[in-house]
């Protein structure tokens, strides 16, 4: 993994992929399967080109929320057996480098490139003046090979990570699933809450929230989580808690349906797999417990028929 363009050893020959990459749903997995499959036949490295940070945030601030963390993205990308991944800051260099530089000093002079696959909507540069058509005059006068990939779609829409945003907004994880490829997660510190779920019955593992990451819609979910490498089903709450004392910032609290110990300062990852019901205010406690035994009935039965990977 590199960390900066200053750092970078001259790289012979290479495939490179360039993108935020935000998700590394299926559309993206295409450009990474074919710049890797690539890189097998003509013996050269293949290269992940992204940011740390999402572009758009660097004009506007936190108006991007992503769907994986940087730590995933790499985690990711390592199972997919890409040799380097350039994974750099999106800054005032970024913002300012001409179209013909980027290429001919980054990805020719520095890189070594020797094919260079995008998606058909691929930008870059200042002004985002680095588009397909200069792309495709460079690769005439310098003699590298351009791979543009056209829209990949399911059910007839085209995959992206604004679509992906969406469905997460909207609570719809099994969509998630179905274009991101994986079911989507949440990761965070288990910590001290109000522990009123262990006095109805359902303690609950109290997540703090990562802020960096698209937040789901409120609600209730079937979930995995992974506790020490071992994975237990479960259900999730997201939400204000409006039965048993209302609260204004927006709690992650998790049923485990088979693990009793308390886990505070551990660190674990919850897998989404389904969207269970809106949260909604109950008139009696009595009532709360009844739809969560009903919740974690239908979790129980759905999980037959959930493809969980």
């Amino acid at each position: 993994t590199i960390t900066s363009l200053k750092t970078i050893e001259i790289i012979k020959q290479c495939v490179i992929t360039i993108g935020n990459f935000d998700g590394l749903h299926r559309g993206h997995q295409v450009l990474i399967k074919k710049a890797t499959e690539y890189a097998k036949k003509k013996n050269v490295s293949s290269i992940v080109f992204t940011f740390k940070n999402h572009p758009v945030n660097y004009f506007k601030p936190n108006s991007v929320k992503n769907i994986i963390t940087n730590s995933e993205k790499i985690e990711i990308l390592k199972s997919m057996n890409v040799d380097y991944v350039i994974n750099i800051p999106f800054d005032e260099y970024m913002t300012k480098i001409s179209g013909h530089d980027f290429v001919k000093e980054i990805l020719l002079d520095t890189l070594g490139a020797k094919k260079v696959i995008v998606g058909h909507d691929f930008t870059f540069a200042r002004n985002k003046e680095g588009n397909i058509r200069l792309l495709k005059d460079l690769s005439e006068k310098y003699g590298f090979e351009l791979e543009v990939v056209n829209p990949i779609k399911i059910d007839d829409i085209r995959i992206s990570s604004t679509h992906i945003r969406n469905l997460i907004s909207s609570g719809d994880v099994e969509s998630v699933y179905k274009y991101l490829g994986r079911n989507y997660t949440l990761s965070g510190e288990v910590v001290h809450a109000r522990k009123i779920g262990r006095t109805i019955g359902f303690p609950t593992a109290n997540i703090k929230n990562d802020n960096i990451k698209k937040i789901l819609k409120p609600g209730v979910y079937g979930v995995l989580i992974y506790v020490d490498n071992v994975k237990y089903l479960g259900m999730m709450n997201i939400g204000h808690n409006p039965t048993c004392n209302f609260v204004d910032e927006l709690s992650t609290e998790v049923n485990i349906f088979d693990l009793n110990e308390k886990l505070y300062e551990k660190e674990v990852t919850i897998f989404c797999l389904c969207f269970v019901r809106d949260e909604k205010k109950f008139n009696s406690v009595d009532e709360l417990i009844n739809q969560l035994k009903n919740d974690k009935e239908f979790i129980i039965n759905k999980n037959h028929i959930l493809a969980i990977k």
